[in-house]
């Protein structure tokens, strides 16, 4: 009986390296790759499968960032598969901070000129965005929807 990977985030990055890494390991896994983008993701299915014709590779769309696509995912994952053996969680975002030229004079002026080029304190700023859930996005991205998503995996 094939194992079955579910893998987050498979559609690039260090999920993409894994889901490459595990076939190469072992070309007759069950492959899931949980990604945002469908159009990417079947890409990637294709890529692969193209390598490792042995492996059975499927999708299931999701967005960690959006509690109704994470309930959706899970119910859909506990209707294709019986079991789990191995679940990688790694979607997740990272925004950018920007530079503040308002904070960077102002902090060059002051007594905390030193702090600040050591700690980058009043100089870095970041965007705090908020999820159509109410919740923080990186907070639900990177955090919260993976929790919800294992969670439920095992209702």
């Amino acid at each position: 009986m094939r194992k079955v990977v579910l893998v987050t985030g498979a559609s690039s990055g260090i999920g993409l390296t894994l889901c490459k890494r595990l076939l190469a390991e072992d070309d007759e896994l069950h492959l899931c790759l949980a990604c945002r983008n469908v159009g990417k993701a079947e890409a990637v299915r294709a890529d692969l499968l193209a390598s490792h014709p042995t492996a059975e590779v499927t999708i299931v769309q999701v967005d960690v960032s959006n509690l109704q696509s994470v309930f959706r995912a899970s119910k859909e994952l506990r209707q294709r598969f019986q079991r789990l053996d191995y679940v990688y969680l790694n979607a997740g975002i990272m925004p950018n901070p920007h530079l503040s030229i308002r904070g960077l004079f102002s902090g060059l002026f002051s007594r905390r000129v030193m702090h600040m080029f050591s700690t980058a304190e009043g100089m870095l700023t970041q965007e705090d965005k908020t999820t159509a859930d109410g919740l923080q996005e990186v907070f639900e991205t990177n955090v919260f929807g993976h929790f919800l998503l294992v969670k439920r995996l095992w209702v």
